[in-house]
């Protein structure tokens, strides 16, 4: 487990993670403070989760992987997963999703120019509300996996940092599903081979309205695809029978 979020308080991301999360901003105007508030923690049916919310600018958070054991060095392989589940008060049937996930080689690579230029492995979210899709840039296509707003979305990314061609594996999938490959061999979005990936972030734009909410990221050496998170039922049957068996003693 990388973060559940589960031990901050509630409130905005820099101040209430001491600083684990570091919320980020690009403002033209070079005016950070007035945004910081697009970037919370705050509480959800999952208990605590990372919120980003949408606006003409990029606004999230990133976190420093070093030391973290979720780095990845030049010729390693991880797997990476979170949820995510996006939703939007806007009634249109235009393009308002724009969500940019993963890794990059240092957090001082994160919201310089803009999330479409941060992030060497980019999984990311657009198109219109009734049809967010989950995306990653691969040589073929279909590269994308349809998604339902207001359900978390469980992701998978099987990252090879290959020192000449590195690439990654999206998979994604709903509940207790097993992993889905969406595409196999992504390109990297940004920065060249050769670099270890020490950052992970979690940038949105898109219309005001839209949020996005993330939790429980983990990573893994090497390829599993096993589901880290037990289902909404399984966590009410764990705690039924917790109960049942402090009754019987």
């Amino acid at each position: 487990l990388l973060d559940d979020f589960e031990s901050y308080d509630t409130g905005l991301t820099t101040l209430a993670t001491g600083g684990a999360w570091h919320a980020e901003f690009s403002d033209p105007n070079g005016d950070a403070g007035n945004h910081t508030a697009n970037s919370n923690i705050v509480a959800t049916d999952m208990g605590n989760s990372l919120q980003a919310l949408g606006g003409a600018a990029w606004r999230g958070a990133e976190r420093d992987l070093t030391g973290t054991g979720a780095a990845l060095g030049v010729g390693e392989t991880k797997t990476y997963f979170w949820q995510v589940k996006v939703r939007t008060d806007l009634a249109t049937t235009d393009w308002v999703y724009d969500f940019m996930m993963g890794l990059s080689p240092s957090v001082d690579n994160i919201d310089i120019n803009n999330a479409w230029q941060d992030f060497s492995v980019m999984p990311y979210i657009n198109n219109a509300p009734d049809t967010p899709f989950l995306n990653a840039n691969a040589p073929t296509q279909p590269y994308w996996a349809a998604m339902s707003a207001d359900v978390w979305t469980n992701v998978w990314i099987v990252v090879n940092n290959d020192a000449t061609d590195p690439s990654f594996d999206l998979y994604a999938s709903t509940g207790a599903d097993d992993a889905t490959l969406v595409v196999a061999d992504a390109d990297w979005r940004n920065f060249g081979p050769g670099a270890a990936l020490n950052a992970i972030g979690f940038m949105a734009a898109g219309a005001d309205g839209t949020e996005y909410l993330i939790d429980n990221i983990y990573f893994a050496d090497g390829v599993d695809l096993s589901n880290p998170v037990p289902a909404p039922g399984s966590i009410a049957l764990l705690g039924l029978a917790g109960a049942l068996a402090h009754r019987r003693r």
